[in-house]
């Protein structure tokens, strides 16, 4: 068998893809190389916190933070794929923290998560529309509002589902958490549906957006969206604490990583039965396990390896044995860390942005 070599190059053959959507085979570990001519790719600012592709693929979003004195701005950076070049800024917040972006799926709004609001982006225009604070959340006077965490669009556009972690007091413990249900064509928050665990993390939508599910600190709760509010079904079970989840495309599983003492496990979710079964287990808690995705043909599970380290790598999984496919992990980005990813479907190509020095950069590695 042939050894992957990768090949950092800029494309324009890219969609838009959740997190690491990797393809291809081989018998020893992909080398990404830097680009010719770049040695660190495009500079996207301070630090990179976020990134989504443009449905047609021509485009990168990354959100990313900037140094300015003891503020840290928040940046909306779109990137031409074709050249490699910054093509608009768009400054989403004067200070504060950004989570991933998503884009919904006619490629016209882009959302994301700065501080604690929903902040909503015209990409034609290249103008914010919205910055949503969260409803207010019921909790003591002294308490503080759960952090907004994952986000997901519907797929016809009209609503985008936030999660929200519970209210948390000094040596009071804490409260469940809820997903809120933004309407894009109100600009507002016209919905909340209260979860059982505190900690809310990833969504997961089915083919269509009928139904979703949501990670918790407490398990994966599976929800009907058709109705205005998500309608709670049954939660999925033999599932402790997850964080983040990728659905097949066949929209017959769901994957999930664990957390806390079950970090570094892998579990499918049959959306048949309701139930959990691991199918990996990488390491013993704690473990440094992100960006969970499957393949577009349904074959591999995906997941970043020691994001955050210049030793990031990604690990690759045969959804039909549930067993490593060493020959296939990618490693060598040329970063100190990695913070965001994601790739072409069936593209042959990786998207990575994270830190090199004293900055952040996109890079692209063909595979």
């Amino acid at each position: 068998m042939n050894s992957l070599v990768g090949k950092a190059r800029w494309t324009g053959a890219l969609a838009v893809a959740a997190a690491l959507l990797l393809t291809g085979t081989g018998a020893g570990a992909a080398v990404a190389e830097p680009a010719a001519g770049a040695p660190n790719g495009t500079a996207v600012g301070w630090r990179a916190l976020g990134l989504a592709v443009s449905p047609e693929g021509t485009k990168a979003y990354v959100v990313a933070a900037d140094r300015s004195g003891s503020r840290t701005p928040v940046v909306l950076r779109t990137v031409d794929l074709r050249s490699g070049a910054v093509v608009a800024e768009l400054p989403l917040a004067e200070d504060g923290a950004a989570g991933k972006p998503v884009v919904s799926q006619d490629g016209r709004r882009l959302y994301v998560v700065v501080a604690d609001r929903l902040v909503a982006v015209d990409t034609v225009a290249g103008t914010v529309l919205s910055r949503t604070p969260a409803p207010e959340q019921q909790r003591p006077a002294d308490w503080t509002p759960g952090a907004l965490t994952g986000l997901a669009v519907s797929p016809d556009g009209s609503k985008v589902y936030a999660g929200q972690n519970g209210p948390a007091g000094d040596g009071q413990g804490v409260r469940p958490g809820r997903v809120l249900v933004f309407g894009t064509g109100a600009g507002a928050f016209t919905g909340t549906l209260p979860l059982r665990g505190y900690g809310v993390g990833g969504f997961a939508l089915q083919a269509g957006g009928a139904t979703a599910y949501v990670a918790t600190d407490l398990g994966v709760e599976h929800l009907d969206t058709t109705t205005a509010v998500p309608t709670p079904l049954l939660p999925v079970e033999r599932l402790g604490a997850t964080g983040e989840l990728a659905a097949s495309p066949d929209g017959l599983r769901v994957y999930a990583l664990g957390i806390h003492a079950s970090a570094g496990t892998g579990y499918a979710i049959s959306t048949l039965t309701n139930t959990a079964r691991p199918v990996f287990t990488f390491a013993t808690a704690p473990a440094d396990l992100h960006y969970v995705s499957v393949s577009p043909d349904g074959g591999r599970l995906y997941l970043l390896k020691d994001s955050w380290t210049p030793q990031a790598s990604v690990l690759a999984y045969s959804t039909a044995t549930d067993t490593a496919v060493p020959g296939e992990t990618l490693t060598g980005f040329g970063l100190d860390g990695v913070s965001a990813a994601a790739v072409v479907p069936g593209g042959h190509t990786l998207l990575v942005a994270g830190i090199r020095s004293q900055g952040s950069y996109l890079r692209t590695v063909a595979l």
